[in-house]
């Protein structure tokens, strides 16, 4: 397989599986359904979900559709994957209130006694894996 199908495939597979997890995740008791959350919050959470999940399929088909440049349809697939997954990490600092953790407060997953957010992991392997695909995908072209 050459370097740049199987940059479309990992970056495919980021946005596709990226968007279809968020809504598995999202759509639960503990985020979108909880009665706890304004239900204008929830409105805005929902359009959320949506929206990524139109920025995925339009990803996909920028990397899919035939293209006399398919490195531009990598670089623009990769920079939209960036543009949704890196908020994840900073979000917290910009807004008062907010958390990285959808359990109940004080109970985070915790290794060798340092908390660990398990979303946050799921999130820098999807920004790791797409990295890898824009690199690999736009070094067939370098000379």
């Amino acid at each position: 397989m050459n370097h740049l199908k199987t940059s479309r495939i990992l970056l495919t597979t980021v946005l596709a599986g990226g968007s279809l997890m968020s809504f598995i995740l999202d759509w639960r008791s503990n985020h979108l359904l909880s009665p706890l959350w304004h239900p204008h919050a929830r409105f805005h959470a929902a359009i959320l979900l949506f929206f990524f999940a139109g920025v995925a399929a339009t990803g996909a088909w920028l990397l899919w559709r035939k293209s006399p440049e398919p490195t531009v349809a990598i670089k623009a697939a990769a920079f939209l994957s960036v543009s949704y997954w890196t908020p994840f990490f900073f979000v917290p600092f910009l807004l008062p209130g907010s958390s990285w953790w959808a359990g109940i407060p004080g109970h985070e997953p915790r290794i060798a006694g340092m908390i660990v957010y398990p979303n946050l992991i799921v999130v820098g392997i999807c920004l790791l894996l797409t990295l890898y695909a824009l690199r690999l995908g736009t070094r067939t072209q370098r000379p």
